[in-house]
Parts: C-alpha cells; sequence; structure tokens
C-alpha cells in the first residue's frame, strides 16, 4: 500500500463508522464485522471445515456440502486431522468396519477397489454443490450399509455411533490392560 491510498482509506474508514454508530451498531461495529469474519480467526462463529480433499475419500469429502443437505452432526479425527462427520461418512465406516471383522478376505477386494477408483474420483470434488451432489448420489448405498448392519450386527447403532471418535481406541486398550492383568486373553 502506497502512503496515498493509505490516507484514501482513512476518510472512507472514518465514514464507515459514523454509520455504524448512526444504526446503533456501536464504536467498535466496525472491529468486531472485521474479527467475525476475517479468516475466522477471531471469530465467534464455527468456521467452516476446511476441505483437504488430498488423502479423502467420496463420504469424507461429501460431509464438507452444505450444512443442510449433508447435516454434519460432529467434529472427529481421522489420521490425525479435524473432520466433520455425518451420518452417511459414519454409516460407510461402520459397513466397513463390519466386513472387515467379518470377511477380510472380501474387504481387501472392496478396499482395493474403493482405493483404486473412489479416491481419484474425490479429488474432483472441490466445492460444496459437488459435496452436495456426492451426498444425494451416495444415499442408496448408505441405505444398503443400514440394512447389512441391522442384518448383520447385534448392536449396528453402537457401531456407528463410535465412528471417527476416540472410544474404539479407549476401549481396546482397556481391554489390552485387562489381558495383561489377567494374562489369559487370547
Amino acid at each position: 500500500m502506497t502512503l496515498f491510498s493509505f490516507a484514501l482509506i482513512l476518510p472512507v474508514a472514518a465514514i464507515l463508522e459514523i454509520l455504524f454508530i448512526i444504526f446503533g451498531q456501536g464504536p467498535d461495529g466496525f472491529i468486531k464485522a472485521f474479527t467475525m469474519t476475517a479468516d475466522w480467526t477471531f471469530s465467534t462463529q464455527t468456521p467452516p471445515p476446511p476441505l483437504e480433499y488430498e488423502g479423502h475419500y467420496l463420504c469424507t469429502v461429501a460431509a464438507g456440502g452444505h450444512k443442510n443437505i449433508v447435516r454434519p452432526l460432529r467434529y472427529g479425527k481421522r489420521l490425525g486431522s479435524k473432520i466433520v462427520v455425518n451420518r452417511q461418512l459414519m454409516t460407510a465406516n461402520a459397513f466397513e468396519d463390519l466386513i472387515m471383522e467379518r470377511l477380510p478376505i472380501f474387504h481387501k477386494a472392496v478396499r482395493g477397489f474403493y482405493d483404486r477408483y473412489g479416491y481419484p474420483i474425490s479429488r474432483h470434488i472441490t466445492s460444496p454443490i459437488h459435496a452436495d451432489i456426492v451426498y444425494i448420489l451416495m444415499k442408496p448405498l448408505e441405505y444398503i450399509f443400514v440394512f447389512v448392519l441391522y442384518l448383520f450386527d447385534s448392536q449396528p447403532e453402537n457401531r456407528i455411533a463410535v465412528q471417527y471418535s476416540n472410544y474404539k481406541r479407549r476401549n481396546s486398550n482397556a481391554k489390552k490392560e485387562n489381558c495383561s492383568a489377567e494374562k489369559s486373553c487370547i
């Protein structure tokens, strides 16, 4: 910024400040407007999730769509990164968890197919609108996943609820501690 352009900003800022005071925003209205939106650093609102598409799969990226469509539930952890988690993402992950547990050979084939085709497709989802479209296209698969979970899992909602949480890790650590204390676990 040159000194001349900086000097021109001061009268504009003064006029805006006067308008904020007249319309009831108070003398700090301009600062509030800036800090509540500028890069979300000082914002009191929840920032939009960072959509790092590198390394994410279809349902993870789809969770970055518009809130009223994808309905995010909470934040979760994926490979050490904070991600937005919705029901579809948790259901897909719970389904994968179930087939990994019950059919490891089939899981390996499904995972190989998905790594080969799903990941490259997900790299093209670069906007919330694209994420919304993927979310809607994945809906029939979500229903199939839920059907299979309810058919073959004794507690499907528990399996779904613990996805992308620390619960499974804490639970397995507690089991390891119990096993080492009893020395009878397989």
